[in-house]
């Protein structure tokens, strides 16, 4: 399935070399640093899907039934750090009945994120941490009310997604407390060719759609807690047997039900991944002068510039055609205001970084 159209750009091809040599070493992990024969390249008959993961084990679906398997002896390595919902692994059986794995097939990507702590001297800052592995599409499930809906939450995984060779959609859950503030939202990002399906899980409003574009695809749902993941995973499973979460009515954000990625079948050739909502993303990792390849609508005027590196930030109107672009109307507001706050972010960090390092 291609790429949304005009995500495409020339700007992100010319750097997708380098990029592809970033993911393919950061896919792999721990393990290659274990053992550099455990990544292989074709699948065979003894392969299995890791369904979850947790410390030292896994659970696998193998010759269709659930398994556990260890790591093989040798990988110094922990199991939750190694292989991830939706990997490709070799099955090795031991005589007293226990499962092993033995081998990984080489990933076609891998998806993972950087949580933000608020304390920056904490171990686990910056922290990159990888959830699943061989993603056809991700969905940004977000909500129209209770936790509301963010547009600046939805263009930093936008970035994530697509730096990760991810197709993407939207969902809108609990759709039927939609304002018209919320459709203009959504209408940014249909102008940009993003495929936005609007659900109500509890009623199954929409359920049919969301299916058609994830039918036959290894497919994962992202985004903030109390959304509706795990409730539109039981409405794609047609169980209610995946626990779901409330949203806190004094902080108007949800509780975390599913603590970590799992892995659902729920028609032939098509799963879904619901992964642990988080309640914020940092791009730092991204340079600032990358950040507006990541915005296709800045794409036909960026180049027109006065200024040959014009990072459309601090740049005098005069001088930016995007800005020109913002101030007519043509390029959305609140994206040009969502892109400016995330370059206002990474130049900050990056500022930081650069005053710890003296």
């Amino acid at each position: 399935m291609p790429h949304y159209e005009r995500y495409d750009s020339t700007q992100i091809k010319k750097s997708k070399e380098k990029k592809e040599r970033a993911k393919a070493k950061a896919g792999k992990g721990n393990i290659e640093q274990a053992d550099t024969q455990f990544v292989i390249k074709k699948a065979n008959e003894t392969t299995g899907i890791v369904i979850e993961t947790r410390y030292n084990e896994a659970t696998i679906l193998y010759n269709g039934n659930l398994i556990t398997a260890r790591l093989k002896k040798g990988i110094n390595a922990v199991c939750n750090q190694t292989v991830f919902p939706g990997d490709i692994v070799v099955i090795g059986e031991e005589k007293q009945g226990e499962y092993y794995i033995n081998n990984l097939i080489a990933r076609k990507n891998v998806l993972s994120r950087t949580k933000k702590d608020s304390t920056r001297n904490s171990p686990n800052a910056g922290n990159s941490h990888n959830i699943a592995a061989n993603i056809d599409m991700a969905v940004i499930v977000v909500s129209a009310k209770t936790p509301p809906l963010h547009p600046k939450f939805i263009d930093r995984y936008l970035m994530i997604l697509q730096d990760n060779d991810i197709d993407c959609a939207i969902c809108l859950n609990k759709s039927d407390l939609k304002t018209e503030e919320d459709e203009k939202v959504l209408d940014i990002y249909r102008k940009i060719k993003i495929p936005v399906i609007e659900t109500v899980a509890m009623d199954r409003t929409g359920i049919e759609e969301l299916k058609d574009i994830l039918r036959g695809k290894q497919a994962i749902f992202v985004g903030h807690s109390g959304v509706g993941k795990s409730s539109l995973t039981n409405a794609l499973m047609d169980t209610d047997e995946i626990k779901t979460s409330h949203v806190s009515e004094k902080s108007g954000k949800g509780r975390h039900t599913t603590t970590s990625s799992k892995y659902y079948i729920w028609d032939e050739n098509s799963s879904i991944i619901d992964t642990p909502g988080i309640r914020s993303l940092d791009i730092s990792n991204f340079k600032p002068n990358e950040i507006q390849e990541y915005f296709p609508e800045f794409e036909d005027w960026g180049g027109r510039c006065k200024y040959s590196n014009c990072l459309h930030y601090k740049e005098p109107v005069e001088g930016c055609k995007v800005k020109q672009a913002v101030k007519a109307g043509i390029i959305s507001r609140e994206r040009y205001e969502s892109y400016d706050r995330i370059l206002q972010d990474v130049i900050n960090e990056k500022s930081r970084d650069d005053d710890e390092d003296r």
